[in-house]
Formats: C-alpha cells, structure tokens, sequence
C-alpha cells in the first residue's frame, strides 16, 4: 500500500523532530513564523498599509515587507529595538513571555 503524502510528511517530521540539533532549528524558525503571522495580523487588524507602517518607524515599505516574511526569511532576525518600534507604530506595546519547553 502506498502512503498519502501527508502521512509520509508526518513520518519525516516525527524522525527529524528525534534528532535534539534539528528539533532546536525547528523551533527556532517556527517561532520566526509565528512572529511574523502575528505582526501581518495585528498591521491588517489596525488597518495599516506596509507603507504605512514604513512611514511611522521612518524606514521603507521593502524593510517591512522582509520583517513580515517570517523575520527576514531566517537571514537577519529583527533587533529587539525594532520590534518595539514595529509595535508602536501598530498602536501596541511589545511584551515578551518566556514558556517552560515540553
């Protein structure tokens, strides 16, 4: 029997997801996904354009652009400083969490 794609994707995840190096990279890029999901959400719920935002953090539309395209695509992660700035200009305030690993 052939297996579904999505279950051969399942079985390739749990056996990467086994090595402690390559489950660590995960995490860390999926928390850069999350992160940029998130900031997409809040400009879209604030009703803000890209340039926009560009404009209140005095910087351009292509640097907000990357920022929302998952931090940057894993090149250059965002300054904490920018983050805040990102925040403000969106009418937030940035906090960060820390949450026990499982």
């Amino acid at each position: 029997m052939i297996k579904r794609s999505d279950e051969q994707y399942q079985e390739f995840k749990r056996s990467v997801l086994d090595d402690p190096e390559s489950r660590e990279e995960y995490e860390a890029f999926r928390a850069q996904l999350l992160l940029a999901e998130r900031m997409r959400d809040l400009r879209k719920k604030v009703h803000l354009t890209q340039d926009e935002v560009a404009e209140k953090m005095h910087t351009t539309k292509s640097t907000i652009a990357r920022l929302e395209a998952a931090g940057g695509k894993g090149k250059h992660s965002p300054s904490l400083n920018t983050l805040v700035k990102y925040a403000c200009s969106l009418g937030y305030r940035l906090e960060i969490n820390f949450k026990r690993a499982t």
